[in-house]
């Protein structure tokens, strides 16, 4: 893989303005200290920052010292280290010539956390009820399919879903698979993705009516649920059109809520609905009921009795959302001067993709097993490499082979840190089968 070698680093910290004369803290030892601490988050001290820097590189830096080389500058250098690693596709596995059934699979998605009101003049939050003055939101998307990273961008937290939507549409390409939540689904993302001749896979919003092609009636789900249950039917497939304006033709997969899911949903909704002074509507307890996903993939490309599993593959993103939380600790800080906090935040983001090339490595070679081929657990792997934060700081810059530690991960791949299946459920090999072959 290519590395960020000792020059190039220097490169960027000087074109970046990190560095503009000769000092103790240059750019290689900068990230080193950052990416050794990167699973720590925010809570750790100037005092022990200074203190292992002088052990690191026997140089003595005092914590008033270091704290100012956490500028805007330094925030500019980070964002250039982890532009560098998506550039130049690190992170991702070639693709094979094998034809597919889409180009590529994206999953895109965001997490939000709230920080220090002072931090709202950059980082502007809800406000209101939620009393969430400044919070930040953070947008990822990549392609399940190969692995790559397609795009991370740090944001205000008040900067919703669906604003995204309609502005990150404009990278579609043909031929792909877009799976989204629900906050990214208007008639408008759906009308730009059909347009870019790519596919969506997404459940159904409860603000977004579909109706029958012949008459221009609304699809009446109650009928659709009692038909589901009276004839123990798994699901029922419409040709429908989204949006009384819209009009966009696309497919409708209906199945039926197992009753406690469906307990769950209306007592949110009822929960919500009351909140804002209103009742919930008879359409909306039918729809609680079922499970509703729309597609314009036609059928040779997803089978409507696979939409749900396909589907499913959306969780994905959620386990690398919980692996910055949980493992990188992202969201763990204590009131900071503002550059500190996105310096620490940013190693920790590029800790997180820097391991994952050798994550997607370790799982192609687990896939592609003659006996019994598997896939690497996402967080099985994060949970393990974090107890060694240094290696990937000597593998980023080149100072020892990757082939090396990823011989390590491969011996404990195989039998420790392996995908496991629930019961009755389709294994994540067959997952992918159902996006690659075609």
């Amino acid at each position: 893989m290519e590395t960020l070698g000792k020059d190039h680093v220097e490169h960027l910290a000087r074109t970046t303005g990190f560095v503009k004369r000769s000092s103790r803290v240059n750019g290689k030892n900068f990230l080193d200290l950052l990416l050794s601490h990167a699973t720590q988050g925010a809570l750790l001290s100037l005092e022990d920052l200074s203190r292992d820097f002088e052990v690191a590189h026997e140089a003595s830096i005092s914590k008033q010292g270091l704290d100012e080389r956490f500028t805007s500058a330094a925030v500019l250098f980070l964002k250039s280290i982890l532009n560098a690693l998506m550039d130049n596709h690190m992170l991702g596995i070639p693709q094979s010539g094998t034809e597919k059934r889409f180009t590529s699979c994206r999953l895109r998605d965001s997490t939000r956390f709230g920080l220090p009101e002072e931090y709202a003049s950059k980082y502007k939050g809800h406000g209101g009820a939620t009393q969430t003055k400044s919070m930040i939101s953070i947008q990822h998307e990549f392609d399940v399919l190969t692995g790559h990273q397609l795009d991370l961008q740090l944001t205000s937290g008040c900067q919703n879903d669906q604003g995204d939507s309609s502005q990150s549409i404009k990278d579609v390409k043909e031929g792909e698979l877009l799976i989204r939540d629900l906050g990214y689904v208007t008639t408008t993302y759906l009308s730009g993705v059909t347009k870019q001749r790519a596919y969506f896979l997404n459940r159904l919003p409860s603000q977004i009516n579909v109706y029958d092609p012949g008459s221009n009636e609304l699809i009446n789900l109650k009928n659709v649920y009692k038909k589901l249950k009276r004839y123990n039917i798994p699901y029922i497939e419409f040709n429908v059109l989204i949006g009384k304006k819209a009009q966009l033709p696309c497919r409708l997969v209906v199945s039926a809520c197992e009753d406690n899911a469906a307990k769950k949903r209306l007592k949110r909704t009822t929960r919500n609905t009351k909140s804002t002074g209103h009742k919930v509507s008879e359409e909306t307890r039918w729809r609680s009921r079922l499970n509703l996903y729309i597609t314009n993939a036609p059928e040779e490309k997803i089978h409507a009795k696979d939409v749900y599993h396909v589907y499913r593959m959306r969780w994905q993103i959620e386990l690398i959302f919980k692996v910055w939380k949980s493992i990188a600790n992202i969201d763990k800080l204590k009131k900071v001067k503002m550059e500190r906090f996105e310096c620490i935040l940013l190693s920790g983001l590029i800790w997180v993709l820097a391991n994952w090339k050798i994550f997607q490595v370790a799982n192609s070679w687990l896939q592609g097993l003659e006996d019994e081929p598997k896939t690497l657990s996402i967080w099985k792997y994060y949970k393990f490499i974090a107890g060694f934060p240094d290696k990937i700081c000597s593998i980023v810059q080149a100072k020892e082979q990757m082939h090396e530690w990823l011989s390590i991960i491969l011996a404990l791949s195989e039998s420790k840190l392996y995908r496991e299946t629930k019961k009755g459920e389709l294994s994540h090999i067959q997952l992918l089968c159902l996006l690659k072959s075609a």
